[in-house]
């Protein structure tokens, strides 16, 4: 099957999926836990299941597009578990924000198809990045890191706005930035345990980060942006080590920018 016939179908069956997760009606179970002595409850609603599932059908569908390229190490899995992790979290997110959208179904139509714009052109994005000679690399490393970013920052909002103990929120965004670091990082499959390496040490201070602004009232719009900047920054530089680029030179330009993050949120952020 030709590689635009197996996104298509990748997208079609996903759309299918979000679809149908406004239809199907599934029960709700609440999950009674006491961590450090203290009660905690966790619920596993229909969201979590949809999610999940529709998450784990991009990212299935996003290794099989990935396979056909003939430039894919097959023994590389840590590699190509890399490739898994956008067009995963990226439909999740979906399932997380459309909702939001099905009080007026022109607007949940416009969300629906820009979703599965989106992962169409991820997962094509995707199959142009594993051979670095392929004349749209540049381009696709391009696209697919500002979506990841975007990811990111939704993620982040979604997260804080829900008001969770630490335990939870925080270990929720050191999982999701914890994966998408990995994506982005992605340097080849000599890298790639070292790419896993350092997308952990992202993962950590993202997650002490969103256990530090938890004490802070703020919007989450805000908070977003400043866990997107904390990410932008440490995944710049992780990506300029692993490519042996850390130079003075580049720790002064990320330093310019994370300064001028800075002022830009905290004067003009909500």
């Amino acid at each position: 099957m030709p590689i635009y016939e197996r996104i298509s179908a990748l997208v079609s069956l996903t759309l299918l999926g979000l679809v149908a997760y406004f239809l199907i009606d599934l029960p709700s179970r609440a999950i009674e836990l006491t961590l450090w002595g203290s009660p905690l409850t966790l619920t596993v609603s229909q969201w979590w299941l949809m999610a999940l599932l529709l998450g784990g059908l991009a990212a299935a569908g996003a290794r099989d597009v990935v396979y056909t390229h003939p430039g894919l190490p097959r023994r590389a899995s840590e590699y190509a578990l890399t490739f898994w992790v956008l067009p995963g979290l990226l439909v999740i997110l979906a399932t997380l924000w459309l909702p939001l959208l099905a009080t007026a179904l022109g607007w949940w139509l416009v969300g629906l198809g820009a979703t599965g714009t989106l992962l169409w052109l991820v997962v094509l994005a995707e199959y142009h990045t594993i051979d670095p000679r392929d004349p749209q690399y540049e381009l696709a490393r391009l696209w697919l890191s500002l979506v990841a970013y975007g990811v990111a920052f939704g993620f982040c909002v979604a997260i804080y706005q829900t008001r969770a103990r630490s335990i939870l929120s925080a270990t929720e965004v050191l999982l999701v930035s914890g994966l998408l670091a990995a994506s982005l990082l992605r340097a080849g499959p000599v890298q790639a345990r070292r790419g896993w390496l350092l997308a952990g040490i992202a993962a950590l201070v993202m997650g002490q980060s969103m256990w530090s602004l938890n004490y802070w009232r703020i919007p989450p719009l805000t908070a977003g942006l400043w866990l997107l900047l904390i990410f932008y920054v440490f995944t710049g530089l992780a990506q300029q080590h692993l490519l042996g680029r850390l130079t003075r030179r580049a720790l002064i330009e990320f330093a310019a920018v994370a300064a001028v993050g800075i002022f830009v949120i905290w004067r003009y952020a909500p």
